[in-house]
Parts: C-alpha cells; sequence; structure tokens
C-alpha cells in the first residue's frame, strides 16, 4: 500500500497583511509612516496605501477604495472573467503606478473607471458643485461627482467617485442617475 507523502503546510498570509497581529490601524500607518524607504520598496502596495492615505489628509477627498470594493463585488457576480481582469489591473497596474509616484487619487479613480467599463459600456461624467456635468478629465477633481453612463441612455449609472460632502446638486443628480429616486427639494 502506497503512502501519500506529506506536503508542509503551506504559509498564508495575515487577511490584512498591513497589520500585526493586535496591532490598531493607528499603530499600522504610524510603523508604515516609520519606515526607510529602501522597506517602502519591498512591499509596492504598502507604499500605494501609505501615499493615497496621504493625499486623501492632504485633499480632504473621500476615500474611494470603498465604492471600488463595491463595484468588484457586483462584478463578480454578473462577470467572473471582466472581475479577474479588473482584479488584474489593481495588481499589476495600480498598485505598481502608485507605488512609483502617480497621484494615488487620481489613480485610483482610473480604477474605478476601468471597473465600471467593464460592467458596462458607456462614459464617464464628472458632476461639478452647480450640478453641471462635463466629460471627465484628467487630473480627477477630489469636489467633483464621478458616474459611468450607460452607451444610450437607458439603465442606472455607476458611482465611480464622489465628494467628501457632496452639494445638494450633487446628491441630486446621485438620486436620479445611480438610485432611480427622483425628489424635489421644498423650497
Amino acid at each position: 500500500m502506497g503512502h501519500a507523502t506529506e506536503r508542509p503546510p503551506v504559509a498564508r498570509p495575515p487577511a490584512n497583511r498591513h497589520f500585526a497581529a493586535g496591532e490598531s490601524r493607528s499603530t499600522a500607518r504610524q510603523r508604515r509612516g516609520n519606515m526607510t524607504s529602501t522597506e517602502h520598496t519591498e512591499d509596492p502596495q504598502a507604499l500605494a496605501d501609505q501615499r493615497l492615505e496621504a493625499a486623501l489628509a492632504q485633499t480632504g477627498a473621500r476615500d474611494p477604495r470603498a465604492l471600488c470594493r463595491e463595484r468588484l463585488r457586483a462584478l463578480k457576480d454578473i462577470d467572473a472573467a471582466a472581475f479577474e481582469q479588473a482584479i488584474g489591473h489593481y495588481r499589476d497596474r495600480l498598485v505598481p503606478a502608485i507605488a512609483a509616484g502617480e497621484e494615488p487619487f487620481t489613480a485610483w479613480v482610473e480604477y474605478g473607471r476601468t471597473i465600471a467599463r467593464l460592467t458596462f459600456d458607456g462614459r464617464t461624467v464628472a458632476i461639478d458643485r452647480t450640478g453641471l456635468a462635463r466629460e471627465f478629465s484628467i487630473p480627477a477633481d477630489p469636489e467633483a461627482l464621478v458616474l459611468h453612463l450607460p452607451r444610450g441612455g437607458k439603465g442606472r449609472a455607476l458611482l465611480v467617485a464622489q465628494p467628501s460632502d457632496p452639494s445638494p446638486a450633487q446628491r441630486a443628480t446621485c438620486d436620479l442617475l445611480v438610485d432611480g429616486r427622483s425628489t424635489l427639494a421644498e423650497g
């Protein structure tokens, strides 16, 4: 009778490799902030996260990662191949680009646009605080509401990025185009 060869256990990275066991988010940030530039180059993900967090603190922009995660979950449910393409883009393009010095907020908004384009064909617009829409352009404006509109005007828009404090016009636009609600404020 043949014996199965025992394989050594596979070492798996912790679920959140940026935190040491029992470490809080703020302690992890402080620890990463104290890293030398040599340590940063060893972990492009940590460097990319640190650069985004610094840009968000400087500009007051809303963190775009939560919207991207939400869009990725939805994409995974409707198109596994497109989901894998989005994950590959994150791993092979987004993180290395930010680690190499690309402006992190704009890079993340561009990644959100990539996910939106993989979800459906359309165009991306930026809505300013007055409610005026224009074609999206680089660099991303942290005060703009960024939506991906379906080609042909049928269906709901996808939220790509939103300001920390949307104006009433931006909220109304999001309510109508993303959520499908039409409400009028009493005046």
